[in-house]
């Protein structure tokens, strides 16, 4: 049975539930300033309070240095990493049906695919907290349940061939919201076009590796006569192509909100390159 939203009714396949007041909203009502939270003062960052000071001299206005936030809080830390471990054997499944019987190779493949995703998942999902930061915004990742148990079915029953890579996501909030002041599309549409471009800078940097390392006499990075270099490439183009899908919250839906132009001068090019490397690997 479907959850319901305790604003506007909508059932809701994957529920938002409010972490400040446990109510289940939708994804249009899922931040506290979007459902009247009764507890919304316990989401606010904390602010530096202004004190009156009286003095002989005159009253005088005195700033309180209130506590620093923290930038990565663990459970965010425990969420990303397994996110990361998630999505390493995600797509290491590929290949473990592949190698099966060469445990060794089976390690090699998982810790080079844990490399791959610490430069194409991380980078991805820092890139949008960081640049939600730089414009104010609260940011935090979130491990999906639900996505991180579908990523590593769909992997399995697809035997690597298809990985749903979304085990989580960043959840941004506008702090000047809480007053009336909500995030536009072209800040939230940036914030989230900067993380597949990430994807397509670190599979830029596989590709150069791949084509100059010949050059030097390397022939790349070799596991059982098969070159991970492509692999490396491909997961980079997957995951910020699978992103730019203009679908439910992913990062193309909201881009595409933003700018239909910007939308599709990124994302054609990058679904071609990732069809492209997929053939080369097949």
């Amino acid at each position: 049975m479907l959850e319901r939203c305790a604003v506007c009714g909508a059932e809701e396949f994957i529920p938002y539930v409010c972490r400040y007041c446990g109510r289940t909203h939708c994804v249009l009502h899922r931040l506290p300033e979007n459902h009247e939270c009764p507890n919304i003062q316990q989401a606010r960052a904390p602010r530096q309070p202004i004190v009156l000071e009286r003095r002989r001299t005159g009253t005088t206005l005195r700033l309180i240095q209130s506590p620093r936030m923290n930038l990565m809080p663990r459970r965010e830390l425990v969420a990303l990493s397994t996110a990361w471990i998630v999505l390493a054997v995600s797509f290491s499944t590929r290949y473990m049906f592949a190698w099966f019987a060469t445990p060794i190779a089976l390690l090699e493949v998982f810790l080079l695919s844990m490399i791959v995703i610490g430069t194409g998942f991380l980078g991805h999902e820092l890139a949008h907290k960081f640049t939600a930061q730089r414009y104010g915004a609260w940011a935090e990742f979130r491990l999906w349940t639900i996505g991180a148990i579908m990523t590593l079915v769909f992997a399995a029953v697809s035997q690597g061939t298809f990985v749903f890579a979304a085990p989580g996501a960043v959840y941004i909030a506008s702090r000047s919201s809480y007053i009336g002041d909500a995030m536009d599309k072209k800040t939230n549409g940036i914030i989230s076009l900067v993380g597949p471009l990430v994807n397509v800078a670190a599979a830029g940097v596989f590709a150069l590796a791949y084509f100059t390392l010949p050059v030097i006499g390397i022939s790349g990075i070799i596991i059982n006569s098969h070159n991970f270099l492509p692999w490396a490439i491909f997961i980079n183009l997957w995951l910020g192509a699978f992103n730019m899908i203009p679908f439910f919250i992913l990062d193309g839906q909201k881009v595409l909100t933003w700018n239909r132009a910007i939308w599709a001068l990124v994302t054609i090019p990058l679904w071609l390159a990732t069809a492209a490397a997929l053939i080369q690997l097949s």
